[in-house]
């Protein structure tokens, strides 16, 4: 049976943040002839368990931009791309140079911790608040980073800046530090803030998919997208689909193009090449 990975924003989300009752009912009837469904995002799995409810997802899904593989039935983590110690003790010292707050992902005894000093922006208290209820993570202040570092597998830096050309400074040295990647860019939810994250270097949604495709038995792998980080998926499989709502560049690297999310063009693919009424 073919193994199918999709992207969650702009691909199954639609513009209400949610996924239609329509694509949660044919998802469903898919999955129940024994194709295997999967999902491949930048999300946490505190997000996507709720966002995903509904759906019998069997096969583990591809979280974090590829740095964590997460079985969400079994509520376990069955890959984790972990930052190396010493790197992650460098990237610490940078930050410290800087006097940035932070926010530092491990995971201890199969679940999701956040670690955070106090906040220095509003939207650091922002990002705390709108997150800080989720089921699956807890956050948790401490006194000192280091003293977490021996029973957590650290895997994610967040952090914010509102001074553009600190923000790329300190990005480019932390790019410096062996064996991480990240992102930098400017925060479409807070006025004037730069959002970066710095993860392991191994971490992507195509690594999370190979990972996949040597874990569930199938056929062949198909994967359906709406935005650039989706094209690394996308030229990784035979068969990719593009959503109606992504733009021309991406659509140039995808097989085909479906219908926009909000016209449930995942469910009208299924509908269309397989047939499932």
């Amino acid at each position: 049976m073919e193994l199918f990975v999709s992207d969650l924003d702009g691909t199954l989300l639609n513009k209400d943040q949610v996924i239609s009752d329509y694509s949660k009912k044919e998802l469903n009837r898919l999955i129940s002839t024994g194709v295997n469904f999967a999902i491949a995002t930048a999300r946490s799995p505190a997000t996507v368990s709720d966002i995903l409810d509904g759906i019998d997802i069997k096969t583990p899904v591809v979280l974090m931009n590829g740095v964590v593989i997460f079985d969400i039935e079994k509520k376990k983590y069955i890959d984790v791309k972990e930052i190396d110690k010493e790197s992650v003790k460098e990237i610490i010292k940078i930050l410290q140079e800087y006097n940035k707050t932070f926010f530092l992902y491990g995971i201890k005894d199969d679940y999701l911790w956040v670690y955070h000093k106090d906040f220095t922006y509003d939207f650091e208290r922002e990002y705390y608040e709108e997150r800080c209820n989720k089921k699956l993570k807890s956050f948790k202040k401490v006194e000192n980073y280091l003293d977490i570092l021996d029973d957590n597998q650290i895997i994610n830096f967040v952090f914010f800046e509102d001074n553009k050309l600190i923000a790329h400074e300190l990005f480019e040295k932390i790019m410096k530090v062996k064996g991480v990647t990240g992102n930098c860019y400017k925060d479409i939810y807070n006025e004037g803030a730069f959002f970066l994250d710095v993860y392991n270097e191994e971490a992507s949604k195509a690594n999370g998919i190979k990972f996949l495709a040597d874990y569930v038995e199938h056929s062949k792998v198909i994967t359906f997208g709406d935005g650039e980080n989706d094209i690394g998926m996308f030229h990784l499989v035979g068969t990719s689909i593009a959503m109606g709502n992504a733009d021309v560049e991406v659509k140039k690297h995808a097989s085909t193009v479906t219908l926009t999310v909000d016209e449930d063009g995942i469910a009208d693919f299924f509908e269309k090449e397989f047939k499932i009424k």
